[in-house]
């Protein structure tokens, strides 16, 4: 009597569309080291992918999810044009908004520095309306929006941007040597507001065009972060083009895949 042997079949998405099927992990392998141009064959994704579930992000934001299916598995599903679809979806993208981001920050900041300028002491109320309290509140209500749509994994997934390096090191778990940095420097900025506020002149308004048009953040290394100009922008910004200080540096970036 033969014996059957056990059918295994690997799929693999990629930006949750279909891109392959192969019958061994072996050969999922060997396809993941061409299509992502590796000298090595990338056992740790494939495994991750299929026994814990993890998605993979390249440096081009490409993400590559993974599944396996044993013939048993395809036995047991209801015989239908697309069975794969009732075993398993691809992981869904974080939907990720910049203007509700802006928005969210713009009407809490409106609230909150009202309730500072009620603070009586007159030193604490400098601190806390100034750029470096108003900071501060930046960076909290960022985090609590990605918190509460389901967007946060950890610090650096929060930027807008990220370069491929800081990306790469991301991906290792390195993130010690990573800087969660302002695209424009935000005591720019962020004085505005406070030069409104304490005038009593300060908007939700002016609050929202401010942030949506300065407001970028960017998760780089330390080395990118040292040939950047920490305060200020570089000599010849027409207050206009928020990557400027990026370009004159030579910083190349992409969107942040929000999934480290």
């Amino acid at each position: 009597m033969k014996i059957k042997k056990k059918c295994v079949t690997v799929i693999i998405y990629k930006d949750n569309e279909l891109l392959a099927e192969f019958p061994t992990i072996q050969k999922a392998a060997h396809f993941m080291k061409a299509e992502l141009g590796r000298e090595r064959i990338p056992w740790s994704i494939i495994n991750k992918g299929i026994l814990e579930n993890i998605s993979y992000t390249h440096t081009n934001s490409a993400v590559y999810s993974f599944n396996q299916l044993s013939e048993h598995a395809n036995d047991r599903r209801p015989r239908r044009k697309q069975p794969q679809v009732d075993v398993y979806s691809p992981p869904k993208k974080s939907k990720f908004s910049r203007l509700e981001l802006i928005e969210f920050i713009s009407r809490h900041l409106d609230q909150i520095i009202h309730l500072k300028l009620q603070i009586s002491d007159q030193r604490l109320k400098k601190y806390h309306i100034s750029p470096k309290g108003l900071g501060d509140d930046l960076y909290f209500l960022t985090e609590s929006y990605h918190r509460q749509n389901g967007l946060y994994n950890g610090k650096y997934s929060m930027t807008d941007f990220i370069t491929p390096q800081a990306l790469l090191i991301l991906q290792q778990k390195e993130k010690a040597k990573l800087i969660f940095e302002h695209i424009i420097p935000k005591n720019l900025y962020l004085n505005m507001l406070v030069n409104k506020a304490q005038q009593g002149r300060l908007t939700y308004d002016e609050i929202y065009n401010v942030l949506l048009k300065y407001y970028y953040t960017c998760t780089v290394t330390e080395e990118e972060d040292y040939s950047l100009p920490s305060t200020k922008m570089q000599d010849g910004w027409d207050g206009q083009n928020a990557f400027y200080r990026y370009q004159l540096a030579g910083i190349e970036f992409i969107e942040n895949p929000k999934t480290f």
